[in-house]
């Protein structure tokens, strides 16, 4: 991911979440989600951090709190829970 560094070098690091509050209507988080997944590829030059993340990975791993119904329309209507 950076230049100067040819190998990989073990660390630690957070996963990136979007947080919202459970009082933000369904149709807002299902708009940000679809938009993000929509148009993933594009989503994922916007950092180099971001080239390595699977949407699989993404909806499951390294949660902190509930998906929120918005979200979750979105991920069945995928097939991907």
């Amino acid at each position: 991911m950076y230049p100067d560094n040819a190998d990989d070098i073990a660390s630690w690091g957070p996963k990136a979440t979007f947080v919202t509050s459970a009082s933000t209507p369904d149709e807002v988080v299902y708009a940000l989600v679809s938009a993000v997944f929509d148009n993933f590829e594009a989503f994922k030059k916007l950092h180099p951090a971001f080239s390595r993340l699977k949407p699989e990975e993404m909806i499951k791993d390294g949660l902190s709190a509930e998906l929120h119904p918005g979200a979750v329309k979105y991920y069945k209507e995928q097939g991907w829970m």
